[in-house]
């Protein structure tokens, strides 16, 4: 297994191998129809569908979840939320020719690096930011930390709606600081706000909301009167508004993304903060580079006294010729996800899952889907086996949390039976029980391998 997770030159190929030959089986099938006769295929400039092997990259998505699973095969790695495309082409050469000059002393930021952030969100979505009102931070997670440690007291409660991306649970513990959970409301397949609740929900000691927009792991795309519910109800609170908009380049068809800093109520944007990033959009996680905007001059001085951005050359580099031109490649990213929204939906639909998986409506945002696997742990026996295995590990002794959750139970079975690694929906809040979250941002190829070895393992469970 140790070789399967370094940069072994044999596993790398022999993992690609195994990659190109599943395809290949799959791609005999009729099962491809979708993909192969998509109007997003024909004319692309980039290409999305040859499937492009991580293995052997130590990538968490992919090698890590060999470990973490203990197999040694994995159809598809659609845990942690990157994507497996070749970045944008324009991106690869600006790194190139920056490491063509072998030199990495320390970086002086240039005035054009955030000119291009503000330019990016002009012509994009409209966006007015002052060039003095952005942020630079190592990432999205640093800068959301350096906001509540300026501005949440300790031990105070930060106001989260559930389901939702389970790294804000860790940012929390960081600080020092407790969720305050708003469960949403799940109806015929979709989820929503029931906005009397919500501000129910606001207690004395929440002083900060973490906003994701759009929802990670739910796929909603928050409406301008969604928004703007939000934020009265929170200026009316004294609760601040963190919104973490990193997802929001990946909407669906029909669907237009709003950004909490355009609402017209401006006493509601001047109760917010921005965060983003390229790293979600051209899959430049590695890169470790975020910014963050407002238009309260002193939230941006409170952040600014708490941040520490600690920027590698090579980050800025990427993320600025991200937004400089990488613009086409993105939008065809984008086309191109959908259709595997598209893909995903008719699968389910045909019901070749069967009774033990299960999705909601199309997601409206994101390149996650959200799925109910309630079925598949009461079949397999989830939570009396997470049973068995928390007293073992509390007999065992050790430190650290010994509990083990049944999602953690159906994440095994679903790598060891069908050598697709998800996430376990126990770690995103209220709502995230018998449910797992699905990263479909790879090739439809891999995409159809991973739905067909799902199926035929729910078959045999």
């Amino acid at each position: 297994m140790s070789e399967s997770h370094g940069l072994n030159r044999r596993a790398f190929f022999m993992r690609n191998a195994q990659l190109t030959a599943l395809v290949g089986a799959v791609g005999t099938g009729a099962s491809l129809a979708l993909a192969a006769d998509s109007a997003t295929t024909g004319g692309r400039k980039f290409d999305f569908d040859t499937p492009y092997s991580r293995f052997g990259t130590d990538s968490t998505k992919w090698d890590a979840a060999l470990k973490t699973n203990n197999i040694d095969h994995l159809v598809a790695g659609m845990g942690i939320a990157d994507m497996d495309f070749r970045c944008a082409p324009a991106i690869t050469k600006a790194l190139e020719d920056r490491v063509k000059h072998e030199n990495w002393g320390y970086l002086s930021m240039p005035d054009t690096f955030v000119k291009g952030i503000v330019a990016w969100n002009k012509k994009r979505y409209g966006i007015d930011v002052k060039p003095e009102a952005v942020g630079i931070t190592t990432g999205v997670h640093p800068g959301l930390i350096a906001a509540l440690r300026a501005f949440a007291p300790a031990n105070s409660k930060v106001l989260l709606m559930t389901p939702t991306y389970n790294g804000f649970y860790g940012d929390l513990t960081y600080t020092g600081l407790k969720p305050n959970e708003y469960l949403m409301k799940y109806s015929n397949g979709k989820y929503s706000i029931d906005f009397d609740d919500f501000e129910r929900q606001i207690t004395r000691d929440t002083s900060v909301m973490i906003l994701c927009n759009p929802q990670n792991p739910t796929g909603n795309a928050w409406s301008k009167a969604d928004l703007t519910h939000i934020g009265e109800i929170c200026l009316k609170k004294r609760v601040l508004v963190l919104s973490d908009e990193i997802h929001c380049d990946f909407m669906n068809k029909g669907v237009k993304y709003t950004p909490f800093s355009t609402l017209e109520n401006r006493d509601v944007v001047n109760n917010s903060i921005t965060f983003k990033a390229a790293s979600k959009s051209f899959g430049l996680a590695a890169m470790k580079c975020a910014w963050y905007f407002t238009t309260n001059p002193d939230f941006a001085d409170g952040v600014k006294s708490m941040n520490r951005a600690d920027l590698s050359t090579l980050g800025m580099i990427a993320s600025k010729a991200a937004y400089s031109d990488g613009e086409d490649w993105l939008n065809q990213c984008v086309e191109y996800i959908d259709g595997n929204h598209e893909m995903v939906q008719a699968f389910f639909k045909a019901g070749k899952m069967g009774p033990l998986m299960k999705v909601g409506a199309k997601p409206e945002g994101t390149y996650l889907t959200w799925v109910d696997v309630s079925g598949l742990a009461e079949k397999i026996g989830a939570k009396q086996e997470a049973e068995e295995a928390t007293k073992k590990a509390m007999m065992a002794g050790g430190r650290g949390n010994r509990t083990v959750a049944p999602e953690t139970v159906v994440e095994h079975w679903l790598a060891k039976n069908a050598g697709c690694a998800l996430n376990g929906g126990n770690t995103y809040g209220l709502g995230g029980a018998n449910h797992m979250r699905m990263n479909i941002a790879t090739s439809r190829q891999t995409l159809q391998a991973a739905l067909d070895s799902m199926a035929a393992a729910l078959k045999k469970a």
